[in-house]
């Protein structure tokens, strides 16, 4: 079932495995392959507009995580804790898998018509400038707002079993698979960063430069997505903005004040503890816990 084609994929993950082997990290790495063959074309809840939404990620994702990967291993040779140096390696074998499904769902929405990979493409081009343009620690900064943002999101739909019930088949399955790495691996970008001598204001300045450009991203690809399934209206995304900010929604006090704290200097992803969350969701998924 595995796909063999995924050369930088594969080749991040194979480089590291024998530190992960050498000092275990506090998380696994787990090489999964899911099968979309049978998937719902509306796959979330049977609704076109929560399903764009969670594509229009799926399209940024795959290239992101490869970003942030390079850029660990950009830094990570000045980084002397070897606890550290092992949950880097995790991390890095966690986000390779994420991406390589994430493109294998990607192919397969391609082949029912869902226009993913010019989405992705483009966001590519937009990341290649961005490693060409920022100096290693601002890609860093970057990365920390970007892992604390799917963190946050990621424990709010494990959290909400009346929204995350809606996510049907094998891509329910890889999304909620995907929110429990994101937590588990949520602080090894940041213990990096600090551990490179990050600073706080650059923390903090990225962290409002990349939400709203990733929020505009995501907006940008669900709009293209809705308009080419004929399914974009005012009505439409009225209803949708509703449904995920309004009661019951998936966009609550908890999720906004989990953003907020970010900009504390004392912060670290580690005072929201989800660890229980992840214990519920290991077994629900039937996740190996072991390195």
């Amino acid at each position: 079932m595995m796909n063999t084609n995924l050369n930088p994929v594969q080749a991040t993950v194979s480089s590291f495995s024998s530190m992960t082997n050498r000092l275990k990290a506090s998380f696994p790495v787990r090489r999964l392959s899911f099968d979309f063959q049978h998937s719902e074309r509306y796959w979330f809840d049977g609704n076109v507009y929560y399903t764009h939404f969670m594509n229009a990620m799926s399209a940024i994702f795959p290239q992101g995580e490869l970003m942030l990967i390079e850029a660990l291993r950009n830094i990570r040779s000045s980084i002397n804790d070897p606890i550290l140096q092992a949950e880097i390696s995790a991390f890095i074998g966690q986000e390779a898998m994420h991406a390589k499904e994430h493109m294998a769902f990607n192919r397969y929405a391609e082949a029912q018509q869902i226009d993913l990979d010019s989405l992705q493409k483009e966001v590519k081009v937009l990341y290649q400038w961005m490693q060409k343009l920022l100096p290693p620690m601002h890609i860093m900064a970057i990365g920390c707002a970007i892992e604390h943002i799917t963190a946050t999101l990621g424990a709010e739909l494990l959290r909400r079993d009346d929204w995350n019930h809606r996510l049907h088949g094998a891509v329910g399955e890889l999304w909620l698979w995907h929110a429990v790495e994101e937590n588990e691996h949520k602080a090894v970008f940041f213990d990096a960063y600090v551990a490179c001598n990050g600073t706080y204001l650059s923390r903090v300045f990225y962290m409002t430069m990349a939400g709203s450009a990733l929020a505009f991203l995501i907006a940008n690809n669900m709009q293209r997505l809705l308009r080419a399934d004929k399914a974009l209206s005012v009505k439409g995304i009225a209803k949708f903005i509703k449904d995920f900010t309004g009661k019951g929604g998936l966009l609550t006090w908890q999720t906004i004040q989990a953003f907020i704290d970010y900009y504390k200097p004392s912060f670290h992803p580690f005072n929201h503890d989800t660890k229980d969350l992840e214990k519920t969701w290991h077994q629900r998924l039937k996740l190996s816990t072991i390195n």
